[in-house]
């Protein structure tokens, strides 16, 4: 999986588009790849999903 991530990334990256639209691909795109990481964690290991922010 963090191999697609960073197969995305730079094809993003090299991709002949302006900067702007080039930079909100990226964050939408990494945006994505930290929310799909995240699930898999809380999937492997749920016995942490039970504890708050400030433990």
């Amino acid at each position: 999986m963090g191999g697609a991530l960073i197969g995305a990334t730079l094809a993003l990256l090299f991709a002949p588009e302006k900067g702007s639209d080039t930079r909100k691909k990226l964050r939408e795109t990494i945006g994505q790849g930290v929310d799909e990481l995240k699930h898999e964690y809380h999937k492997r290991f749920p016995v942490n999903q039970e504890e708050g922010p400030d433990e």
